[in-house]
This record gives structure tokens, sequence and C-alpha cells, in this order.
């Protein structure tokens, strides 16, 4: 009989200890899932932020190209209105070979490097056509067309 209730009292005893035991593991498993799942959340929200960086990067990169493109055309507007400028300059310049004394050779290439030297610094965009270096050169080609 002792025996029994001894028996008895370790099967209770085994028993308890395995519930235990279940419970513990159950309990375990679900923190762990808990786990995978916070550390999805979390990449999830780090995927997110890095595609919103990117896209604001890329907004930002298109902007800019925008930016450049629409500098370009403008800058190529200045030099179509420059060579006009020129072709009008060289229009003034034809009759007043015909109608007067020819512009001989050193003058000529004077004038064309003047011409270009103009040009060219205000294509720089530091220079607008009412700083005194662009007058200045304005006025030697002024006296070289004339005379």
């Amino acid at each position: 009989r002792v025996e029994s209730t001894q028996s008895t009292g370790k099967i209770t005893s085994l028993e308890k200890a395995k519930l235990h035991y279940k419970e513990s593991w159950t309990k375990a498993l679900k923190e762990l899932i808990s786990v995978r799942e916070r550390a999805q959340q979390d990449a999830k929200r780090r995927l997110h932020h890095e595609q919103s960086l990117m896209e604001h990067a890329r907004l930002r990169y298109l902007s800019l190209e925008d930016q450049k493109l629409k500098e370009n055309n403008k800058l190529g507007e200045d030099v179509e209105n420059l060579k006009g400028e020129l072709d009008k300059m060289r229009e003034q310049i034809v009759p007043q070979k015909e109608g007067a004394e020819k512009i001989d050779s050193q003058d000529k290439t004077a004038l064309g490097r003047l011409i270009e030297e103009r040009n060219s610094l205000l294509n720089t965009g530091i220079y607008t056509k009412d700083d005194p270096l662009i007058k200045e050169l304005n006025n030697k080609i002024n006296f070289l067309q004339t005379s």
C-alpha cells in the first residue's frame, strides 16, 4: 500500500511536471511566433521607409533634370538670339563695304575676334549686355564696323 501511494504520488507529480513543461513549451512557441511577427513588421516598415526615400530621391533627380533642361533651353535661346544679332551685324557690315571703304583683312579678323569674345562672355552667363566689359567690346566692334 505504501508503494502504491508512493507510485500514485510519483505519477501525479510526473503528470504535473508534464503539464508544466507542456504549458512552458506552448508559451515559448507563442512567444517565438510573436517575435517573428514583430520582426516581419519591422522589416516591412524599414522596406516601406527605404522605398519612400528612394521615391523622394527619384523625384528630386527628375526635378533637377527638368531644371537643367529648362536652363539648357534658355541658353539655346540666348545663343540663337546672339546668332541673330551677329547676322544683323554682318548684314550691316556688307552694305558699308559696298558704299564706303572696304574693311581690310586685319580689321575683319579683329572684328570677328571681338564679336566672338563678346558672345562667349555673354554665353557664360556671368556677364550681361550692361556690364562695362561688354559695353567696351561693343564700342570697339562698332568702331571697327564704321571705319
